[in-house]
């Protein structure tokens, strides 16, 4: 099976908002640093999961979708703020994440999902119709147990049944684990990451999705759409709010290794 291709602005994208997708090449001190709590002081508390805050006010849906995907990325720095080098590579079994590595799962799924929101943006801009269509050969996410060999020729019947999948309901099976599923290639995360790397990319790329957007405020974003078999479509509100679901379920992930039995004591 050939591999997911990689988004032609994965490895370059706009300046304007001062993104770099590879993981950051500083040289860190054995100590580990300080990092503020409140990277997002003086905003609104986000909304619980899955709860009401869809509108039809496109702007509020924007600043909505805007501001819980930076709430819940607060929630998750809060979670690792403290936790050492030690503690971030702990594996509590055989072929599962560590804490690293869903961070870095995490920022990888961001910084693709930028990638998609800007090719949006540029057809805007250009003029055509702003739909990205993907398949799983762009992302290859799936169901766990089917063989990612044969999604291909799952599209067709996976779009026909998202047709008929409420909003709701989408976002219920994002946040829990209802249906088990097998991360795409390009978000596979890497091992014994630095630990202020992690934090810093978990800010940064928060950040880079930030200035792009705030860089376009003048676009509509809920004509902008990203489709896929499995995940459905979704506006550029809709997919901040898919990345945030996302993220509140990694969360329980993490949860979990923490109260992990063997898991390292601070230091």
């Amino acid at each position: 099976m050939s591999r997911p291709s990689r988004p032609r602005n994965f490895d370059r994208l706009d300046p304007a908002a001062n993104v770099q997708i590879e993981s950051l090449k500083r040289a860190k001190g054995g100590r580990r640093r300080k990092m503020s709590a409140n990277f997002t002081a003086n905003r609104a508390h986000a909304d619980p999961c899955c709860n009401g805050s869809r509108t039809n006010d496109e702007g509020g849906k924007y600043r909505s979708a805007l501001e819980f995907h930076r709430q819940t990325r607060a929630q998750t720095l809060a979670m690792v703020r403290e936790l050492s080098q030690t503690q971030m590579d702990f594996v509590a079994a055989h072929k599962k994440w560590s804490v690293g590595e869903v961070l870095d799962h995490l920022i990888l799924g961001q910084r693709l999902n930028l990638c998609y929101i800007m090719e949006v943006i540029g057809m805007k801009k250009a003029g055509h119709r702003p739909v990205l269509p993907l398949g799983f050969k762009d992302v290859d996410v799936s169901i766990s147990y089917v063989p990612k060999s044969i999604l291909p020729a799952l599209e067709i019947p996976f779009t026909i049944f998202n047709i008929f999948v409420p909003n709701s309901v989408r976002d219920f099976m994002t946040r829990y684990r209802l249906v088990p599923a097998q991360n795409a290639e390009l978000t596979t995360p890497r091992r014994s990451r630095p630990a202020d790397e992690l934090r810093d990319d978990l800010i940064s790329s928060l950040k880079e999705t930030e200035a792009l957007l705030e860089s376009n405020a003048g676009l509509d974003f809920s004509e902008m759409i990203i489709q896929h078999p499995l995940l459905g479509n979704n506006d550029v509100p809709g997919l901040l709010r898919f990345l945030a679901l996302h993220e509140q379920r990694h969360q329980s992930q993490i949860e979990s290794l923490l109260r992990s039995p063997g898991f390292p004591g601070s230091a």
